[in-house]
């Protein structure tokens, strides 16, 4: 049995044990319990609803709070709930995109595929295509385990040390992560957009708080103008990486993610800009032990005030939480034009170096003879006759050859180190207070560096001599097509809660934050934003820059609650906002919201280039105990 399991197994009895007991003699000390139960209804407005508001999604979430502290410097906190999305039982119908449809015109449109209702047709050759896997999250020490914990605090509060499965949170920004490494994210549900506090992925951990001062060794640290000093270190034995569905419509791997699904690439040639039909993808988790003590990962932060603010520094080697894309070996499928392996007439294993040949060989490569094929007439009567797309890999021989496809295995690799070091501060600006109440601004800077980020390569040179870029540069190998970069990463940001000075009858302030990102890649020529992503020329840049924006106010006595929360990509012309409002006029158990979610983005160019079609407007009710 993994350690894990049986620390899982050890606290859960421990806690069940010691809610029996405290059940029977209230000196035990006090428990508490609580929870919510949440479900939302969205209807999307983006090309996977053909324009219009469908049904997209219905999420839910039941949750369940514990908390017993039998002494004062004992506590058990447990938070299990089971969420999931009932929208493939409820009749939504999102039509996704997956590979290139060769009879379109040169190739450049992409078959379609019914996310979560029975396909078939020409249009979406694939048939059923029904994937239930967000139905239930409901695996329980991966999914439903939220947070599973012993504290214990020193009487003294010289230290704390927390034990079990559970989140912390590091940094200051709000929507992009810089120092918010230590867990990494579920992307499944609402994508960047989502709650932090939701998102984030629990691991089985240790934490240790130290009070320095408590400790009585603040006094060299104060010598140097830092007071109040402390140190937190965390030991994670468990590897997460982040969690999201590419929707991927071939016989190989039928995946739907529904409307936060990433969509699958388009396959274009940047140079004769056609559409590279044929090709279909098998993907495969390459991923660490998911528990290890001796690759585990190691954190630690140093906090003090200093120069009226409050500061870190802080320090992580742990692992990438996205995955480098490698090509492996391929299955050439003769007599099958859509990768059906039980359909061909013959499966032909390539190797990598094989298929990497085929593909790029001057003038007699796929690519080449792809690139000098004219237009023709469209469809499969072009096909026949010579016109563009013709079926190639040596299949096209007589009036009716027999069509062929490729299927490329490619690893979805997390086995990479991530090392970061970086730095926080924050400091309430009494010198610049303004506005009609005097307020002063609160300054938040943030800032990290990391030491050999792992990269794709956008441009490559293959094993046949010749330089391949965008979607192409996937065709080659391991060697070729990973590079390793160091990046720089500085937020500086002001909150301010405003009072506008014509609005006689504000009740409250409207709380601003507004943060300005840079991200500085070194030597970021030719490296992929994220592969698969490369057809459309998703390259790092050397300066990225991206702009927040987080405002809230509370209306008549607090009954009405509404939050924003907007972000630009300057380089990539990104913009993404969500609108929450929230009723509270029903007691304090039931929370209606309502929340529009939009991106706006060019395809398959950054972050929100990813999002472009996940455009919802929710409904959602919850249900608080």
């Amino acid at each position: 049995m993994r350690l894990a399991n049986i620390l899982l197994a050890t606290t859960i009895l421990g806690s069940a044990a010691g809610g029996a007991l405290a059940g029977l003699a209230a000196d035990l000390g006090d428990i508490s319990m609580g929870g919510r139960v949440k479900q939302g209804v969205a209807f999307g407005y983006s090309e996977l609803t053909d324009g219009m508001l469908r049904l997209a999604q219905a999420n839910y979430i039941v949750e369940t709070d514990i908390s017993w502290k039998p002494t004062k410097t004992l506590a058990v906190t447990g938070k299990f709930w089971l969420r999931g999305d009932w929208v493939d039982s409820w009749g939504a119908d999102l039509m996704g995109s997956g590979i290139q449809n060769p009879y379109s015109p040169n190739a450049t449109q992409q078959y379609g595929y019914h996310l979560n209702r029975k396909g078939g047709g020409r249009d979406d050759p694939f048939g059923n295509t029904v994937d239930h896997q967000n139905r239930y999250l409901d695996d329980f020490e991966d999914e439903m385990i939220r947070e599973l914990a012993i504290k214990i605090t020193d009487e003294y509060n010289r230290y704390a040390i927390k034990i079990g499965k559970f989140v912390r949170g590091w940094g200051q920004s709000d929507g992009i992560r810089l120092l918010d490494v230590l867990h990494a994210q579920d992307l499944r549900m609402k994508g960047v957009l989502g709650d932090s506090d939701e998102i984030r992925i629990p691991n089985w951990m240790v934490a240790v708080d130290l009070n320095f001062d408590e400790m009585g060794i603040a006094k060299p640290f104060e010598w140097i103008g830092l007071t109040k000093p402390g140190l937190e270190l965390i030991f994670m034995p468990e590897t997460q990486h982040d969690l999201f569905v590419i929707n991927n419509p071939t016989p190989g791997d039928v995946t739907a993610g529904g409307l936060y699904g990433f969509p699958f690439p388009y396959l274009i040639d940047p140079v004769s800009g056609k559409g590279i039909p044929y090709f279909a993808a098998h993907l495969n988790d390459v991923t660490p032990r998911e528990f290890s003590v001796t690759d585990a990962t190691l954190a630690a932060r140093f906090k003090f005030q200093a120069l009226h603010g409050e500061g870190t520094l802080n320090a992580y080697y742990g692992w990438q939480e996205l995955p480098i894309v490698k090509m492996r070996d391929s299955t050439l499928h003769v007599g099958s034009a859509t990768h059906q392996a039980d359909q061909a007439l013959l499966n032909v294993p390539l190797s990598q170096p094989l298929l990497e040949t085929l593909v790029h060989a001057p003038g007699v490569g796929y690519l080449d003879a792809m690139r000098t094929t004219s237009g023709g007439l469209l469809g499969s009567l072009g096909q026949l006759l010579g016109g563009y797309p013709i079926n190639l890999y040596g299949c096209a021989t007589g009036i009716l050859p027999p069509l062929c496809s490729v299927t490329t295995n490619f690893d979805l690799d997390y086995k990479y180190r991530k090392k970061l070091v970086g730095a926080t501060f924050t400091r309430d600006m009494v010198e610049l207070a303004f506005g009609p109440k005097d307020v002063a601004p609160v300054f938040r800077m943030e800032a990290s560096y990391e030491f050999d980020k792992p990269f794709n390569r956008y441009r490559v040179k293959t094993n046949v001599g010749t330089e391949a870029y965008g979607t192409n540069a996937l065709i080659s190998s391991v060697d070729e097509s990973v590079a390793f970069r160091d990046q720089l990463s500085i937020m500086v940001g002001f909150d301010y809660f405003l009072w506008l000075p014509f609005w006689e009858s504000q009740e409250s302030s409207i709380f601003t934050s507004f943060q300005l990102f840079n991200i500085i890649t070194e030597d970021s020529k030719d490296l992929m934003f994220q592969s698969p992503y490369a057809a459309f020329g998703s390259k790092v840049h050397p300066v990225q820059t991206y702009a927040s924006f987080l405002w809230w106010k509370a209306l008549d006595d607090g009954r009405l609650y509404l939050e924003g929360l907007a972000a630009y990509d300057f380089q990539n012309e990104g913009f993404a906002y969500r609108q929450r409002i929230d009723f509270n006029y029903f007691g304090d158990n039931i929370r209606p919201r309502v929340e529009i979610i939009h991106y706006e983005g060019k395809t398959e160019q950054g972050l929100f280039g990813l999002y472009d079609n996940a455009d919802a407007i929710e409904f959602s009710l919850t249900y608080q105990f």
